[in-house]
């Protein structure tokens, strides 16, 4: 045994030890095991629908943009300003949306992202610059694909890959489910999952679920109660992290 195969034995593991451990201090629901295990076989089979069609989706798509909005900032959040999640930002430190560039259209170089609207003031497209693109191209992009009340997010890396896709449920207009599934090795696929309950038409509780990995049966969970101003502003989450039932409450107050 070489010391490469050495180190990546000694890995595997540590990583089955640190994982035994986990299920043997957390209860974990089969259940809702269950249920991720079908929501990443979902997300997995828009994968397959949609991996070889990168350039339809292009030709496709650019004929349905009417208008461009560009934003700075936000590379370490999904979709970055026009993230689905309401509260993502909030929860997860150091994630941002980044700024929309009001005034002007900005030159390449200067955004970090490029949106399409369609006739419908729909998102459609999404354009990420890495650190491999040109004007012209090798962006990271993202289409969007509605169907009635689900909206469907296919991302694909600069190579033209799909590696990431997502999903969010709607309601009278209101998100009520948000995944998304890093699932280009398939068999490790993962999951990040967020639900929303709403009173009087207003978000009320978010509860969501991380660190899901199916293959392993494992996952961490925390519910947030919401406070928002008269215009709909979140400005108090009431929560954290649940182990075996317990409810971990904290306040955060958004500044």
């Amino acid at each position: 045994m070489d010391e490469f195969e050495k180190m990546m034995s000694e890995i595997n593991e540590s990583t089955a030890k640190m994982i035994a451990e986990l299920k043997a201090s957390r209860q974990f629901d089969p259940a809702i095991l269950n249920a991720f295990k079908n929501d990443v076989t979902e997300l997995i089979s828009i994968k397959h629908e949609y991996a070889d069609k990168l350039s339809e989706l292009r030709a496709s798509v650019e004929k349905e943009v009417v208008r461009l909005e560009y934003s700075k900032g936000g590379e370490t959040i999904h979709r970055g300003y026009y993230c689905p999640s309401p509260v993502l930002d909030l929860i997860v430190g150091g994630k941002k949306r980044g700024r929309l560039f009001k005034k002007k259209i900005p030159e390449f170089g200067s955004y970090s992202y490029e949106y399409g609207f369609d006739k419908d003031d729909r998102l459609i497209r999404v354009k990420g610059i890495n650190e491999f693109t040109t004007p012209n191209s090798r962006f990271d992009e993202e289409y969007l694909i509605y169907r009635k009340n689900i909206v469907y997010g296919v991302e694909f890396d600069h190579l033209g890959k799909l590696h990431v896709v997502s999903k969010c449920a709607y309601n009278n207009g209101n998100i009520i489910k948000y995944e998304q599934s890093v699932c280009w090795m398939e068999i490790d696929a993962d999951l990040y999952y967020e639900e929303y309950t709403y009173e009087n038409n207003k978000l009320s509780e978010v509860h969501v679920f991380y660190n899901i990995e199916p293959l392993l049966g494992i996952y961490s969970e925390s519910r947030y109660l919401v406070d928002q101003d008269e215009d709909a502003k979140i400005i108090r989450l009431t929560g954290g992290k649940i182990v075996n039932d317990v409810w971990q409450k904290d306040v955060y107050e958004i500044r």
